[in-house]
């Protein structure tokens, strides 16, 4: 018996509850929202306060991204491996640290260790909450991602107001700090509480039933040889890159435009909620719908969007609109991606596999976050919008093609017969 699965027997009865254990992840993800979704809100201070180029002020959001994404398969193992409650820990110390210890930086050598130290805790928090949901609700994935998904892509909004109070009357090193603490106190507590669920939960929770081609579960390095990883690897990063570009980029965006700042705070807070909407809204439809067909729909309805947004972005009501939209149909990805691996590769391996195929998303942060910020200067604001747009139709036909692709089938294990010479 390994000691994740020790440590799970004795556990008190009301932790396997997978509604309790859907709540106290989604907690998780509130916490770990704002070190991703309110980080725009703290772009112009530096840049004023230290002088700062906006690209080098956003590579510090690039390392953020590429160490979430790219620490998520060592996450994903660490979690199966050997548990969860000493890694949430480690987590909550982490983002806790991290995240208050950027108001204290002096230099852009700090601001880039302190955000990437609260990005190793995001890793932990982020995939092994999905991995939890999936695991306790198999047969509503997507709807339990897209709560999950959600906690983190609308988490931030109750938040937004807050941070936007402390850095408008305190500055920016309170609004670190105060926010930082908070946040690893909160997940202290969730650390305790979420945990993947023993093979008795799951069989006395009837989830045992699952769907026969996923009795047998890939490994990552089985997944790593089949083509439809990497077909949903490149989709995945056609909306990150996208959806990462809005997230980091729309405040300068609507500064250059000329949106006032109050109207520009609004848009932030509702587009943390049409977020995390998304999630869930997509994520029951692809229940319902399958996931592909559902993943084409979304994501052109994104493309969309995003072209119209450097065309009608300068009309704070269009403005509004269409960042809703974008954030609506951008957000489902995390929805989309995490049940969709369970269909095809399997739940034995889950936290290890999607941390694989979530290191897109740190692809995502190198486009979106970095090299937009090149691209902007070098071409403008529309240029860089239509591409995102044109990477989000991409990522729409390859969800037709996957659609069409028949799911992976393990080989089985050659047996070696031994022949006897008579």
């Amino acid at each position: 018996m390994s000691t994740q699965e020790a440590n799970r027997k004795t556990a008190s009865p009301w932790l396997g509850n997978p509604w309790v254990q859907l709540v106290a992840g989604l907690f998780g993800m509130m916490m770990i929202s704002s070190c991703q979704y309110a980080w725009t809100l703290f772009v112009p201070p530096l840049t004023e306060t230290f002088k700062w180029s906006l690209p080098v002020v956003q590579l510090a959001f690039t390392l953020f991204i590429c160490v979430m994404t790219y620490a998520a398969p060592l996450t994903g193992y660490l979690l199966d491996k050997f548990g969860t409650r000493l890694f949430f820990s480690l987590a909550a110390l982490c983002i806790g640290i991290g995240w208050s210890a950027l108001g204290l930086v002096k230099s852009i050598a700090g601001l880039y260790f302190f955000y990437s130290l609260a990005g190793i805790g995001a890793s932990f928090i982020y995939t092994g909450g999905i991995a939890t949901a999936l695991k306790w609700f198999p047969q509503r994935r997507g709807l339990a991602s897209g709560v999950m998904a959600a906690g983190f892509g609308s988490g931030a909004a109750p938040l937004i107001p807050l941070i936007g109070y402390l850095l408008s009357n305190y500055g920016y090193t309170t609004a670190f700090m105060y926010t930082g603490i908070g946040f690893g106190l909160v997940l202290l507590v969730v650390a305790q509480i979420l945990r993947f669920p023993t093979s008795a939960q799951t069989e006395a929770g009837g989830t045992a039933s699952i769907a026969a081609g996923e009795a047998k579960s890939f490994s990552p390095l089985e997944m790593l040889k089949k083509p439809q990883f990497y077909l949903l690897y490149l989709t995945f990063v056609g909306m990150a890159s996208g959806y990462l570009l809005v997230t980091a980029q729309i405040k300068p965006f609507a500064k250059e435009y000329g949106l006032a700042s109050n109207i520009v705070i609004l848009a932030i807070t509702i587009n943390s909620i049409a977020n995390g909407m998304g999630r869930v809204v997509w994520g029951a439809i692809s229940d319902k719908l399958g996931r592909e067909r559902s993943m084409f729909i979304d994501f052109l309805i994104c493309a969309a969007a995003v072209a119209l947004l450097p065309v009608l972005g300068s009309n704070p009501i269009m403005f509004m609109v269409l960042t809703f939209i974008a954030m609506f149909t951008f957000g489902p990805i995390f929805a989309f991606f995490p049940p969709i691996t369970a269909d095809r590769f399997g739940t034995k391996y889950l936290a290890t596999n999607y941390g694989v195929l979530y290191s897109a998303k740190g692809v995502g942060g190198i486009v979106g976050g970095l090299l937009s910020s090149f691209i902007i200067l070098s071409f403008g604001w529309g240029f860089t919008f239509y591409g995102a747009a044109a990477l989000a139709v991409y990522s729409a036909v390859s969800a037709l093609v996957l659609m069409r692709t028949p799911k992976p089938v393990l080989k089985p294990t050659p047996v070696l017969v031994r022949t006897v010479e008579r």
